[in-house]
């Protein structure tokens, strides 16, 4: 693994924890909003998902 690998690693790592915070705030929003979190969300995940398969 070189530097470069390692550095993504390390920026997926970020990307997901936050989006893992993210999941969990929407807890503490009103429900009504929660779908378009959600659909916030899923957008993001979609998005480290193409970040992965560069890797």
């Amino acid at each position: 693994m070189g530097m470069s690998d390692e550095f993504t690693s390390e920026i997926v790592g970020v990307e997901l924890a936050k989006l893992k915070e993210q999941i969990i705030a929407v807890n503490n929003l009103p429900l009504a909003q929660h779908s378009s979190e959600f659909e916030k969300i899923h957008i993001q995940l979609q998005q480290a998902l193409t970040n992965l398969d560069g890797v």
